[in-house]
């Protein structure tokens, strides 16, 4: 006896296969009739009263109210294009003018300059101090001398 959880996951093949068993059921009569008759009545107005318009491309809907304008907005375009090739030679721009430099911004570019070369050397670790000579003596002995001298 199989319990409802233990069902496996229908494959797609499997599914068709069931619905290729199962009769078609007819369509009711008065359904039937009553669809294709709307169909025809609305298949016949649309072909007597109402004829279907002509549709342009979105182009042609576009640049066809004012061809005019869009001839004169092309040349106004052109001009500006052409305007700036030509002005495009002369450098006279404020960020190409060279400035005087003052004396201390050189020296804080230089102060700078050190610093970074400074940082970018490969570090290397300095040597440690050499450690301090031991005294051999025992801490009870060095403890009287310092406290009687």
């Amino acid at each position: 006896m199989k319990k409802s959880n233990d069902l496996k996951p229908m494959n797609p093949d499997d599914f068709e296969q069931q619905l290729q068993r199962q009769p078609l059921r007819p369509l009711p009569a008065d359904w039937r009739a009553d669809i294709l008759q709307t169909a025809r009545a609305a298949a016949s107005q649309t072909s007597t009263s109402n004829p279907q318009p002509v549709r342009q491309s979105f182009l042609a809907t576009l640049l066809w109210p004012c061809p005019q304008a869009w001839a004169g907005l092309a040349a106004v375009w052109l001009a500006l294009l052409a305007l700036n090739f030509t002005t495009t030679d002369q450098p006279a721009t404020a960020a190409e003018t060279k400035t005087q430099r003052s004396p201390q911004l050189l020296a804080a570019l230089r102060e700078q300059e050190r610093m970074l070369a400074e940082l970018l050397q490969p570090w290397e670790p300095q040597a440690a101090e050499p450690p301090k000579p031991a005294n051999h003596q025992p801490r009870s002995e060095r403890q009287r001398t310092t406290a009687f001298a």
